[in-house]
């Protein structure tokens, strides 16, 4: 299918813009930036979630679903050293395949958005559940999840400049507590709690599927390219960097949580019982607090970064322009804001967190092998000539097997997938195609209808 008429490869065509970004983040800062993003509220409920797939096994889960993102990292740094203009997956995915190649990326992330706002909504409700008996019921339940949605919503209709002073707050408040526990819980480890069972392979793969949600992010550093010191060289080392970080604290999390918990693989709340082992009532009520208020952040972010990208696509006329209007007085998409949190809440009420994760983990997934079939792709076709590419030497042989390894990976993976998550994905994916054909069709009717005007022809 040819790409529409104006789409943001055209856009970006035909104006120069006046002004340019500010070169200011360096590669210490980026790494700052993926820590942040990538630890999320997911990571105060997976250890539960992997324990009871794998028991004990789960650090080994955790040192696959590392590696597999360190894969993706490395094949993004291969394709971000060789360009130092904004865009991220999406405009590698576009350069290699095509527009609606980057549309698909583009409405996967939204899909990978909608569904990680819901799955942390819910786990919102299922931490304060195991604190507070009425919130355990399916009445409370959903009402925990209504009222954590409806802030949410109110403080994206808002405005991103409150919205940006609670994300700041989340990012702080997520981070420290784990390091703390991780830390004073390696003197309450209890040995035969790594005691081995027998593991079948599809739950081993299940469980990385699952963990490829607490690992989703780091692509969010490819993005601001342009706003970079040294993009070539920063970017490569930033997502690098990240991956190892998160995966050592995250190992770090759940050997605490495995060698503390005998029964973890049950557990609603396994850092805050963690936290109460170690420090009584006040640490279980404290770690209660961080975790709900991280996962309520991170949910927020989910939705600003999902309703802000809605807003982009409707500018290019991707999708329906009304999906991402603006109102008047806040200056933010609100349409795409109630669209996608009325959605997302519903999916919170009516689904359980795992599949909601492997949902999201599932469309991040698809990107992520978009992303490495790009980096393979990159060795056939001349960057050098296209605008914007860098002048680095395409990755070598090791760069190609690694991408290569990484989508048979992801490929693998996607197995795990249960077939009503695949028919919640499949539909998702489904749904943006047919958004897209409908634009693309009235673009070519109403450019047909112009030519007839002008007494011209269509051929």
């Amino acid at each position: 299918m040819p790409g529409l008429p104006d789409g943001p490869a055209r856009v970006s065509a035909q104006a120069t813009p006046a002004i340019v970004p500010i070169r200011h983040l360096g590669r210490f800062r980026l790494v700052a930036v993926g820590i942040t993003s990538v630890i999320g509220g997911g990571i105060f409920i997976m250890p539960a979630e992997v324990a009871d797939l794998v028991g004990p096994a789960g650090i080994f889960a955790y040192v696959v679903a590392g590696l597999v993102a360190l894969g993706v990292g490395l094949a993004l740094a291969s394709l971000a050293s060789r360009y130092e203009n904004s865009g991220g997956p999406y405009l590698y995915v576009h350069r290699a395949f095509g527009e609606f190649a980057g549309f698909q990326v583009g409405w996967l992330f939204c899909l990978a958005r909608l569904t990680a706002m819901a799955s942390l909504v819910n786990g919102f409700a299922r931490y304060l559940g195991a604190l507070l008996p009425w919130a355990a019921d399916p009445g409370g339940r959903a009402a925990l999840i209504t009222a954590c949605s409806a802030l949410i919503i109110t403080i994206n209709m808002i405005g991103i400049r409150q919205t940006s002073g609670a994300t700041n707050l989340f990012a702080i408040a997520k981070v420290l507590p784990l390091i703390m526990l991780g830390v004073g819980g390696l003197f309450f480890l209890h040995a035969e709690s790594f005691t081995p069972v027998p593991v079948a392979p599809m739950s081993f793969l299940r469980a990385v599927l699952l963990l490829i949600f607490v690992f989703s992010g780091f692509e969010i550093l490819t993005v601001p390219a342009e706003e970079s010191l040294q993009p070539r060289r920063d970017m490569p080392f930033a997502l690098i960097a990240t991956i190892l970080t998160v995966c050592a604290i995250y190992l770090l999390v759940h050997t605490v949580a495995t060698g503390m918990l005998p029964g973890l693989a049950s557990d609603q709340a396994p850092l805050a019982t963690a936290a109460g082992i170690m420090a009584g009532s006040s640490g279980r009520y404290a770690m209660t607090a961080v975790a709900a208020t991280s996962m309520a952040g991170c949910a927020l972010i989910s939705l600003v970064g999902g309703t802000r990208l809605m807003y982009a696509m409707s500018s290019a006329r991707q999708i329906p322009r009304w999906m991402g209007s603006l109102h008047a007085a806040w200056r933010t998409p609100v349409r795409a804001t109630l669209l996608m949190g009325i959605i997302g809440t519903a999916l919170a009420i009516a689904s359980a967190y795992n599949t909601l994760a492997a949902i999201s983990s599932g469309t991040r997934l698809l990107v992520y092998l978009a992303c490495c079939l790009a980096c393979l792709r990159e060795t056939r076709v001349a960057w050098s000539e296209e605008p914007g590419r860098g002048s680095a030497a395409p990755a070598g042989v090791g760069g190609r097997i690694m991408a290569a390894l990484t989508a048979v990976a992801i490929v693998a993976l996607l197995c795990a997938l249960k077939r009503d998550e695949i028919i919640g994905g499949v539909s998702g994916i489904a749904l943006g195609t047919v958004l897209y054909s409908g634009m693309w069709l009235s673009a070519g009717a109403r450019r047909g209808r112009a030519v007839e005007a002008a007494g011209g022809t269509t051929q």
